[in-house]
């Protein structure tokens, strides 16, 4: 994994707005988020301290392994503040990899979480990981929340309740991405992208997005997940003769590159997801995409937060963090997970199950879990709402976020990178 450097809070402020079928985008320039910050430690008013045991199933090898760091270390830092607060819930967890579609290592991992008697599993990034052991999971009775999960296909998913996941479906994503691409003037696009649950979705909403804005997709093509040589699908796309080119990928985002690079390709032109962001960093001298912009579900990484992971990875002897993408998700997804246990006052799934929703939405605003367990040991019957470092959450039924966020990153020269905006969207 190449190393770059990651945008900080201070951004250009370059701001889309737009109004969308079954979706509210907001743009905003600056966004003010305390969800590492905290007050005076909880009191619980009990004598007795609820014993919460979690597991995380998170890309440590396979296509996605880029975001297996940051969200590890969002989790880990959830967890450090949580026991530091005191506040009547003690919270441990155990992590394993989750590999990629193309290993069975996701299925093992939750074998072994469910038998060692988790009641919350963080995890999967990927979309079509996650379907490979959702029903495991939510079977046996244990809460999934994802971080990183942006298929459309989980809103309306058979998990008896027990699926969640603190980053928006991609019909956010895909209206953002396409109304970015209409706003900088592009009105010709060719899409390259991959057939898997995520790559099918975001294409679809995508496509929606940019037919709806009056551009025109004037060419697409689809890959499997094992390719590693897209020369003809390149060669088609570009015989179109597109001002705008978008690759939905994962690593292999890499060999595409080169190999536009070996058809001229001007990246000023390019436009990818999450899933192949900070894919190619500063180290990767094989290819240069300065000019290429990619959105990100989530909010830009603040200072003080990148700051307290890179302090907690550097204490626990690992490397320097050199991506954030879904560290804030993964630590508000264990938060929201503590806070359902707290005010549930058990720790087994279908506890934090019924409560996960209600900690998230409506009530009284608090911004970390020592505020929000405060709050519930001030009075028992508290409706607390937790916004965190992630945005608002606020999740309906189906375990969707109804609001968040959708950040955009431009490559210069050297392969830096730069956060230029974060958009607000609401799913209606």
């Amino acid at each position: 994994m190449g190393a770059f450097s990651r945008a900080n809070s201070a951004t250009r402020s370059k701001t889309v707005k737009a109004a969308l079928s079954g979706l509210t985008l907001l743009g905003v320039s600056a966004l003010v988020l305390s969800g590492c910050a905290s007050t005076d430690d909880a009191d619980s008013g009990s004598s007795e301290n609820l014993d919460l045991k979690i597991g995380t199933i998170l890309p440590q090898t396979g296509t996605l392994a880029v975001l297996g760091p940051p969200e590890f270390a969002g989790v880990d830092l959830a967890i450090q503040d949580i026991n530091d607060a005191k506040a009547g819930l003690t919270i441990s967890v155990e992590h394993k990899d989750s590999g990629d579609t193309t290993t069975d290592l996701a299925t093992q991992s939750a074998t072994s979480l469910i038998a060692d008697g988790v009641s919350v599993v963080i995890g999967a990034a990927s979309s079509g990981v996650s379907k490979t052991f959702i029903d495991q999971v939510t079977q046996a009775g244990v809460v999934q929340i994802s971080p990183a999960n942006t298929s459309p296909d989980f809103t309306d998913y058979e998990d008896d309740g027990y699926y969640f996941r603190t980053a928006p479906s991609d019909v956010l994503q895909g209206r953002i991405l396409g109304n970015k691409i209409v706003n900088d003037g592009k009105t010709d696009v060719a899409i390259l992208y991959m057939n898997d649950a995520y790559g099918t979705g975001l294409e679809e909403n995508l496509k929606a997005s940019l037919e709806d804005g009056g551009a025109s997709v004037v060419g697409e093509e689809i890959f499997e997940p094992a390719s590693t040589d897209f020369t003809s699908a390149i060669q088609a796309l570009l015989a179109t003769n597109p001002d705008a080119l978008v690759v939905i990928s994962f690593d292999e985002i890499k060999t595409i590159a080169e190999q536009l690079a070996g058809q001229g390709f001007d990246f000023s032109k390019l436009y990818g997801v999450d899933g192949n962001y900070g894919v190619i960093g500063e180290a990767d001298t094989n290819v240069d995409i300065a000019g290429a912009q990619f959105t990100n579900p989530g909010v830009l990484a603040t200072d003080d937060f990148q700051a307290k992971l890179q302090a907690l990875v550097a204490d626990q002897g690992g490397d320097e963090l050199t991506v954030f993408s879904y560290a804030a998700e993964a630590y508000d997804a264990t938060v929201l997970a503590a806070l359902a246990a707290l005010q549930g006052g058990a720790t087994d799934g279908a506890t934090i199950k019924d409560n996960l929703k209600a900690v998230s939405e409506g009530g009284d605003k608090c911004e970390s879990f020592a505020d929000c367990a405060k709050l519930l040991a001030d009075d028992a019957d508290a409706d607390i709402d937790y916004d965190g470092i992630s945005g608002p959450i606020s999740w309906d039924d189906n375990g969707d976020e109804t609001e968040a966020f959708v950040s955009i990153f431009a490559y210069s020269a050297g392969n830096k990178t730069e956060g230029i905006d974060q958009v607000a969207g609401k799913l209606e």
